[in-house]
C-alpha cells in the first residue's frame, strides 16, 4: 500500500502570514485609494476579490516566514517516502513560488479557475489523491470538511473555537502548537523603547521650571496617550515596510517581518492601541491636546504612505515628528512655546535622523547589501553625515545664542552655568556621529542612547547645569 499523501495548507499553517492580506498591504502601500476599491471587490465575492488583487500586484515571497515546526514534520514525512502536496486556496502563481522556494514539495494545489477553499479543496484533494488515503495540515474552521475525510488531521495553532468544533464532529486532532507569544514579543512590536521619545511633552514644564504638580499630572497622561497612539503608528508602519524588513539584514527580526506576530494581531493590536491612546489624550489632557496628537497621527501617515521613500523629505519629516512632541506638551500645559527650543529641537533632531540613515547605510555597506524602500544611494552616505554634523552644530549653536540672550539672563539667576552644557552637548553629538563613521552606531540612535551610559552621563551633567542655573 502506498504512502498517504500529506496535503499543507500554506496561510497560518505553513507560514504564520497569509498572501491575500500581504498582497493587499502591498496594494495600500502603492495607494491608499485601493482600500476603497478594496471594499468594492470584497462586495462581488472572495474569488472576484483575489483575482482584481491579484492583477495589481504580485507579492515578493522569498523571505515569507515559514513555520519551522511545520516545516520539520513535513521534512520527516518525505523521508518516509510521502508525497507532499502545498494545497492552498491562494492563487497558483504565488502558492508556486512558495514551494519552489523550499523545495520540499511535489506538487501544489490552488486557486486558478475558482476560489480552492473548503468543500472546493477537498474535492481537489480527493480528486488529486484518486482514492488514496490523505493527511491534512490546516489551522481553520474552514478546513473541518477536510479533517474529517483525512486519514490524519493536523490543525496548527487552532484556536480553542476550532478545537471545540473538531471534537464535536469527531475529529481527532493532531495538534502543533508554537510558542506562545510572551510579553517581550508584544512590547516589542509596540516598540516601547520609542516611548523614550515622549519625554519630550515634559520640555516645556522645565523650560518653564513649573513645579504645578496638577500640570505634571496631565502630561503624564499625555505621555501615555502619545505612546499609545505613536506604538499604533510604528505597527502600521512596519506592516506597510514587511517587503523591505525582510531583506534588511536586522530589521527582518521583528515581529511582524518575522512571523512571530501575524498580520491579523498586528491589525488588532494596532486599532486598540490607537483607540486607547486617543481617548487617554482626549480625557486625560485636553482637547488641543488631542488636536495635535491627531496632526501627529496624520504626519507619522504621510511620511509611511508618501515621504518615507523621498530623500531629504523623510529625515525632515522625522524631525518634525519629534519637535510635534514638545509643541503637545506646550499646548497640553498651556505653556507658550519659546522660538528657541523650536529651533533647537528641530536642528538637533534632524541631525538625529540623519544619524538613522547613514548608520542604515553603513550597515548595509557591511553586510554587502544595497538600501531596500529608501530614496538614498550609498554614494550620498558623505553627503548625508556633511549634513548631520552641520545640523547638529546649529542646534548647539542656536543653544548658546540664547544664553547669551535676555531671555536667558531673565529667567535663570546664574545663566553662565548654562553655557557649560553646551561642550557637553558638542561632545555628545561629535561622539555620536564618529560612533557613526565607524560603523559601530546601531540604527536607532534613541535605542543607542537609552543603553549608552556616556549618554545617560550628559543627561545628567545637563540636568545639574541646568538646576544650578535655575
Amino acid at each position: 500500500m502506498k504512502p498517504a499523501v500529506i496535503y499543507v495548507d500554506l496561510d497560518g499553517t505553513l507560514s504564520p502570514s497569509d498572501v491575500l492580506v500581504e498582497s493587499c498591504l502591498l496594494l495600500l502601500k502603492k495607494n491608499l485609494a485601493y482600500g476603497f476599491l478594496m471594499v468594492w471587490w470584497a462586495l462581488k465575492g472572495g474569488w472576484y476579490f483575489k483575482q482584481a488583487v491579484a492583477q495589481r500586484v504580485s507579492p515578493v515571497l522569498d523571505r515569507l516566514p515559514i513555520c519551522s515546526e511545520v516545516l520539520d514534520r513535513l521534512q520527516q514525512f518525505k523521508l518516509s517516502g510521502h508525497v507532499l502536496v502545498l494545497a492552498s486556496a491562494s492563487m497558483k502563481r504565488d502558492v508556486q513560488k512558495v514551494a519552489d522556494r523550499l523545495g520540499v514539495f511535489d506538487r501544489v494545489i490552488a486557486s486558478e479557475d475558482s476560489n480552492l477553499k473548503g468543500v472546493r479543496k477537498l474535492a481537489a484533494i480527493e480528486a488529486d489523491a484518486a482514492g488514496a488515503p490523505f493527511v491534512y495540515f490546516g489551522d481553520a474552521a474552514v478546513d473541518l470538511p477536510i479533517w474529517k475525510q483525512a486519514a490524519l488531521a493536523y490543525g496548527v495553532n487552532v484556536s480553542p473555537v476550532v478545537q471545540a468544533r473538531a471534537k464535536a464532529a469527531g475529529i481527532d486532532l493532531q495538534r502543533i502548537d508554537t510558542p506562545r507569544l510572551s510579553m517581550r514579543v508584544w512590547l516589542k512590536a509596540m516598540r516601547i523603547q520609542q516611548w523614550a521619545k515622549n519625554g519630550l511633552l515634559f520640555l516645556p514644564l522645565i523650560a518653564a521650571h513649573s513645579r504645578d504638580p496638577g500640570l505634571w499630572l496631565s502630561m503624564a497622561w499625555g505621555f501615555v496617550g502619545f505612546g499609545l497612539v505613536a506604538s499604533a503608528t510604528y505597527i502600521w508602519n512596519d506592516l506597510m515596510d514587511l517587503d523591505s524588513d525582510r531583506q534588511h539584514p536586522r530589521k527582518r527580526h521583528r515581529p511582524m517581518a518575522s512571523g512571530a506576530v501575524s498580520i491579523p494581531q498586528a491589525f488588532l493590536l494596532m486599532v486598540g492601541l490607537g483607540v486607547l491612546g486617543f481617548l487617554v489624550a482626549l480625557l486625560g489632557v485636553n482637547v488641543q491636546f488631542f488636536g495635535v496628537l491627531v496632526i501627529y497621527t496624520v504626519v507619522t501617515l504621510l511620511y509611511t504612505f508618501v515621504f518615507k521613500r523621498t530623500a531629504f523629505v523623510d529625515v525632515l519629516l522625522l524631525a518634525l515628528l519629534y519637535t510635534v512632541r514638545v509643541i503637545a506638551g506646550g499646548v497640553g500645559t498651556g505653556i507658550a512655546l519659546s522660538s528657541w527650543l523650536l529651533a533647537i529641537s528641530l536642528f538637533l533632531f534632524l541631525s538625529l535622523a540623519l544619524v538613522k540613515r547613514c548608520a542604515e547605510l553603513e550597515f548595509l555597506q557591511i553586510e554587502g547589501n544595497v538600501p531596500h524602500g529608501r530614496g538614498y544611494r550609498m554614494s550620498d552616505l558623505s553627503y548625508l553625515v556633511s549634513m548631520g554634523i552641520s545640523s547638529g552644530f546649529v542646534a548647539v549653536l542656536v543653544l548658546a545664542l540664547y544664553v547669551d540672550s535676555q531671555n536667558g539672563s531673565r529667567l535663570y539667576s546664574s545663566p553662565q552655568y548654562l553655557w557649560g552644557i553646551c561642550p557637553l552637548f558638542l561632545y555628545w553629538l561629535m561622539r555620536i556621529w564618529i560612533l557613526t563613521s565607524r560603523k559601530e552606531m546601531i540604527d536607532d540612535p534613541v535605542h543607542f542612547a537609552l543603553n549608552d551610559r556616556i549618554s545617560w552621563g550628559f543627561l545628567l551633567a545637563t540636568m545639574m547645569l541646568f538646576a544650578l542655573a535655575a
